[in-house]
């Protein structure tokens, strides 16, 4: 599993105080920014964000947590992470009736099985620093504008997903395994969001 980073901070306040600086917080909060303890904290990329107070008698004790998402090879699923959700989602389908897609395409299934093997070949590959093999990056493109195209599967993510497997088309073109690496822990971030949604 992936891991994110995350950023906490404490502040003790008078109790009087506690609830002006929560109103402060948020209002920073709606223009892109907190200021903790002077400390300008920016919120362009979080993917969680909590604010807690606390009463301790005279004293009040606010709390903000952050999470951003893990940047690097630390952004990847593992590849032994990949194969237990995806156990999972194959589990959860096991029941749905098989159909036969007109026009050609494949099966749902079938497809949704072709790209856990060639997902899982790419984050093996950029976990050990290498590029991955062209035939199993073109082969996931391909089948992700291919399950782009089945409705009813998850269409709104579909337009947020698409402009990735972009941006993972031209970052492989281009060799840049920094922003294959990128793109990848993003598409893996939008199959579990949309995974949970529409499993």
């Amino acid at each position: 599993m992936s891991a994110s980073r995350k950023r906490k901070f404490e502040l003790v306040l008078p109790r009087v105080e506690a609830l002006a600086a929560l109103t402060d917080l948020t209002a920073q909060a709606a223009e892109g920014n907190l200021v903790i303890d002077g400390e300008v904290v920016p919120l362009e990329d979080f993917t969680s964000l909590k604010i807690a107070i606390k009463h301790l008698g005279a004293s009040s004790l606010l709390k903000v947590s952050l999470k951003y998402p893990a940047l690097g090879l630390a952004a990847l699923p593992t590849p032994a992470g990949v194969e237990a959700e995806d156990a999972a989602r194959e589990a959860a389908l096991a029941g749905a009736p098989e159909t036969v897609e007109s026009e050609g395409r494949p099966k749902y299934k079938g497809l949704k099985k072709r790209m856990k093997h060639f997902f899982k070949a790419i984050v093996t590959s950029l976990r050990a620093g290498l590029v991955p093999d062209a035939d199993s990056l073109a082969g996931f493109i391909a089948d992700s504008r291919r399950m782009t195209s089945y409705p009813g599967k998850g269409d709104a993510f579909y337009p947020a997903y698409d402009a990735e497997v972009d941006r993972l088309e031209a970052a492989a073109a281009s060799g840049d395994l920094e922003a294959m690496t990128a793109s990848v822990a993003a598409l893996d971030r939008m199959k579990k969001e949309c995974h949970s949604r529409h499993a």
